[in-house]
Parts: C-alpha cells; sequence; structure tokens
C-alpha cells in the first residue's frame, strides 16, 4: 500500500514533470474531461491541460442532444474545436458517450418511442465516429446501461431499451465497429466502488453482461470504470472486493479505463489541509487496487481542476468541492500527488 495521506509530502515533486510524463513511463495514459468553452476561454486552463494530459475527454460537445438537437441538423463547431485541440496539442480524444439515456435528443426519443427503427440509431453512429478518427481511437458506445431495481437483468429502463430490448447493446457496438474497425469499444457505467447491496449487485449483472458479450462474439474491448468516489462512503470501501471485480474483468481480456476520477466531499467546515488529505487518502486507497491489475490503462479524471468541477459543494456549502488534482487556482493537491504516485507503482 502507499503511504497514508498525512505522510504525503507536498513538495519534493518535480513540478518539470507533467503528470501526462509519469504515465508514459509507466505505459499507461493520464487525462480528464474537458468543455470547449473552457479551452477557448480560459488560456491559463488551456496551458494546465496541455500540460498535464495525454488523452481529453470531451464533457458534453460528442452526446446526442448536443450534437443534433434538431433531426437532421448536426453541428460539430464544439465537438471539433475539442478535437482540433487534441490534434494539435498530440493529445488522443477519448469518444464519450455515443448512446446514454440522458443524452438522447428528445426528438429521437420520441420517434423510437412511435416506431423503433434502429436506422436513426446508426444514423448517428455512421456520423460521429468516423469524423474524428485521427484522433479518437476509443469509444464509449453505451453509457450507463446499468440500474439495479427494475429489471432481473439489471439494465436501465431507457428509450433504447425500450425501443429494442437488451439487444440494443449488441447493436450498437457491432454498428461502432463497423464504421470505426481499429477503435477499442469501452461501456462506461458508475457506482461499482463500494460494498454496498446495490453496487454488488451492479457489480454481477454488469459481469454477467460483459460474459454473454464476449460468448457471443460481440465486439466489446473494455470497461470504463467512472470512480465517483465519496468520502461518506468510504466506510464501506473493502479492497478486496475491488479487487476481485478488476480481476473477473481483466479475466474476460477486457481493458479497464479509470474514466472519471474525483471525489465528492462530505465535509466543506473541515480546515482545507484535512479537507484535502481526505481526498487524497480516498484516491490513493482507490488506485492501489486499480494499479495492482495490469488490465487498468487509464485514469481519467472528470475534470482537472476544481474551477471546473460538476461537483457540489461539501457539507455546509463552504467553498468549493475539493476533490480533483488541481484546485481553483491550477495549483497541485495532495490528490494530484496521489495519482502520481500510483503511476510509480508501474514504473512511472
Amino acid at each position: 500500500m502507499l503511504a497514508s495521506a498525512a505522510a504525503v509530502p507536498l513538495l519534493g515533486f518535480a513540478r518539470d514533470e507533467a503528470m501526462k510524463e509519469r504515465a508514459g513511463r509507466a505505459g499507461m495514459l493520464f487525462g480528464a474531461a474537458v468543455r470547449a468553452s473552457e479551452l477557448r476561454q480560459d488560456a491559463a486552463f488551456r496551458a494546465a491541460i496541455t500540460r498535464e494530459c495525454s488523452v481529453i475527454t470531451p464533457e458534453l460537445e460528442l452526446k446526442w442532444a448536443w450534437l443534433e438537437p434538431e433531426r437532421g441538423q448536426l453541428s460539430f463547431t464544439d465537438a471539433d474545436q475539442i478535437a482540433s485541440f487534441a490534434a494539435s496539442t498530440g493529445k488522443a480524444m477519448h469518444g464519450a458517450a455515443l448512446l446514454w439515456h440522458l443524452s438522447i435528443a428528445p426528438w429521437a426519443a420520441e420517434s423510437l418511442a412511435d416506431k423503433p427503427d434502429w436506422m436513426i440509431v446508426r444514423r448517428f453512429i455512421a456520423s460521429v465516429i468516423p469524423r474524428y478518427g485521427e484522433v479518437t481511437s476509443t469509444w464509449d458506445v453505451i453509457n450507463e446501461p446499468m440500474d439495479m431495481g427494475h429489471r432481473v437483468d439489471g439494465l436501465r429502463p431507457s428509450p433504447y431499451l425500450a425501443a429494442f430490448g437488451p439487444d440494443y447493446i449488441r447493436r450498437a457496438l457491432e454498428d461502432a465497429r463497423l464504421f470505426a474497425p481499429k477503435a477499442r469499444l469501452f461501456i462506461n457505467e458508475f457506482g461499482l466502488d463500494y460494498d454496498f447491496p446495490v453496487e454488488r449487485d451492479k457489480r454481477y449483472l454488469l459481469l454477467k453482461l460483459l460474459e454473454g458479450l464476449k460468448k457471443s462474439g460481440t465486439p466489446i474491448d473494455g470497461l470504463g470504470m467512472q470512480a465517483h468516489l465519496e468520502l461518506g462512503k468510504q466506510d464501506h470501501f473493502d479492497p478486496k472486493v475491488l479487487a476481485q471485480f478488476f480481476n473477473d474483468v481483466g479475466s474476460l481480456g477486457l481493458e479497464i479505463r479509470i474514466s472519471e476520477l474525483d471525489v465528492k466531499e462530505a465535509d466543506g467546515t473541515l480546515p482545507t489541509a484535512a479537507r484535502d488529505a481526505r481526498v487524497a487518502d480516498a484516491v490513493r486507497r482507490y488506485l492501489d487496487v486499480a494499479m495492482a491489475n495490469r488490465a487498468v490503462g487509464t485514469i481519467g479524471c472528470w475534470g482537472l481542476s476544481d474551477r471546473y468541477s460538476w461537483l457540489e459543494s461539501p457539507g455546509d456549502k463552504i467553498g468549493l468541492n475539493r476533490g480533483l488534482p488541481l484546485d481553483s487556482a491550477l495549483r497541485p493537491k495532495p490528490m494530484y500527488h496521489a495519482i502520481s504516485e500510483a503511476y510509480g507503482i508501474r514504473g512511472g
């Protein structure tokens, strides 16, 4: 195990070495989600992304409702900007996410409810994937397909499930392979990290889904573990349980991406140093498990800086949530160093 958060020095890390360099020496990638507006408007943030990341994920700009709010009226302006930034700075772009129940264009949801027609879905996939083939070699084809308490197979009720049944997952993956023959295709999911009954069930049923896809020859290359950690749940973090799930997924020959790592705090009234130590400790414990499994190839955060975090202020709404690697002034925090140390486990 790595040292506890309290023992991690904030000095002694060479700031002339970016995280992407640590990751590269470990044979891995480091990335973060970004928005086109942030890259346009914030030169300092753009420089931080340029420096630290080897892969970036558009936070919104590749999702269906963003790209095609009106039928047949595709707008790639923002997605093209992120892709251009990635290409000009030598980064990969990870495609997220093609099919997600929260980002389906309303017109598409209405059309599928009226008359299930897979060509609506296929046309969208065919419009998006080939456009970014030069910078995007990995895609979240299905995002968050699982939700406990509805069906025995654990699949989430969605416009896709209602229109096409469970087979929509296979069909989407096969179409993604058709239009991106060399890309690595992922299912991305959250709520897999803690030892609660609902998360145990979710891990079990997701594993059954992955096993079935592999057995049927469906093109699936990996699983994205979102890793939205929560300090209020840390008493239910069991390294052995998580390690077993990593092993089970890896045994299927699947790659694992830590895809959306961040930490939701529980108490914003603590001193800043104590808050940062707790965040770093949660990340360190999680990455100890992840880095022990060679199936893990990428650590990606859902944002790089607290300046642009989707997480709400903790506890009594005192200050920003401090659950990303850089603070709001773009300075590295203990969480940054915890990730850097994790790459060292692999020689980074």
